[in-house]
């Protein structure tokens, strides 16, 4: 059969593009996806950031239903929810990879299950150790999922800077004890302050320069570093300080699975279904797959009412 994905065809050009979806397989699934998250790495990838080989098929983060089962796959029936990858409106994935969901989700668009799992592997990750002071620089997406997940260990302090006033707010709301907008000069001078006072763990959420720097003033001797976002170009580091203080830096790469006896995939569908990750209020933007182009233009320009943008497949 033949479907519509998205596809990138060069920089700054995404478009909707027929594709084959072959038979399934006795092992496989056919999935009629249903939402799919827009993620930093696709913007880097549209905004010519990172430059993959065009055409390139985007997306990794996808919820579907299941439309047909193989003969001999047990796991999933028809009409169940589980995650899947591409920006496609078919696609056929191995039952071995699949994770269904116990029930159909209320809002597909803010159950996204991947970014959650890169959270929950970041977390075992970074050692947390009852009563540690914890400090997360950057309050987007991806740091605010890691602010709800913080705030639900046995932490004494959870600091949380940013420039988006509205996104601290979400933070306060989501477990953060004490928040610094680091947009303004107030904000700036009491971040400078928290130097005598460094914090056992600082997880940098926020990719940029500025965040590794402060990153490096901020955590305490033998305190943890961990190193989340994904830098898309290289930047400088104070190895002696890093050396000198003698930081356990940690790089919470998705790809590194914590457990292989549970993955964090499976992990994250339980977080989700038990309630503890709602991203709700994070799923800011939403959007029809068919207007992929404006929507990506959109993710680039990251306005202050800007968090998370999701593609709609099941809104022909």
């Amino acid at each position: 059969m033949e479907t519509e994905a998205l596809v990138l065809t060069g920089e700054r050009q995404v478009e909707i593009r027929g594709i084959d979806v072959p038979d399934i397989r006795d092992d496989e699934i056919l999935v009629e996806t249903v939402a799919n998250g827009i993620c930093m790495l696709e913007v880097s990838f549209f905004s010519g950031t990172e430059r993959p080989r065009y055409p390139h098929l985007l997306g990794h983060e996808g919820i579907g239903r299941a439309a047909k089962v193989g003969g001999k796959v047990s796991k999933v029936k028809e009409g169940d929810f589980v995650v899947c990858r591409n920006w496609a409106r078919h696609q056929v994935v191995n039952e071995r990879n699949v994770l269904a969901f116990s029930k159909p989700p209320a809002d597909p668009a803010s159950t996204i299950v991947e970014p959650v799992s890169c959270v929950a592997g970041a977390l075992y990750s970074y050692n947390i150790m009852s009563g540690d002071r914890v400090l997360v620089l950057g309050a987007g997406y991806m740091g605010l999922l890691n602010v709800i997940g913080l705030a639900h260990c046995p932490i004494a302090e959870l600091v949380v800077t940013d420039v988006k006033e509205h996104n601290l707010a979400l933070a306060r709301s989501y477990g953060a004890t004490h928040t610094i907008n680091t947009g303004t000069d107030a904000g700036r001078e009491e971040l400078q302050s928290l130097r005598s006072k460094p914090f056992d763990l600082v997880v940098e959420c926020a990719g940029i320069q500025d965040t590794i720097d402060q990153a490096t003033t901020l955590t305490r001797r033998g305190g943890r570093l961990g190193i989340f976002s994904w830098h898309h170009q290289p930047r400088t580091v104070n190895l002696g300080a890093w050396h000198g203080g003698g930081f356990t830096v940690v790089n919470s790469s998705p790809m590194i699975n914590t457990d292989r006896s549970v993955s964090d995939m499976e992990r994250a569908v339980r977080l989700i279904e038990c309630g503890m990750f709602d991203q709700s209020q994070l799923v800011t933007h939403r959007h029809s797959y068919k207007d992929a182009q404006s929507a990506m233009e959109l993710a680039c320009e990251r306005r202050d009412d800007y968090i998370k943008g999701v593609f709609l497949f099941d809104q022909a």
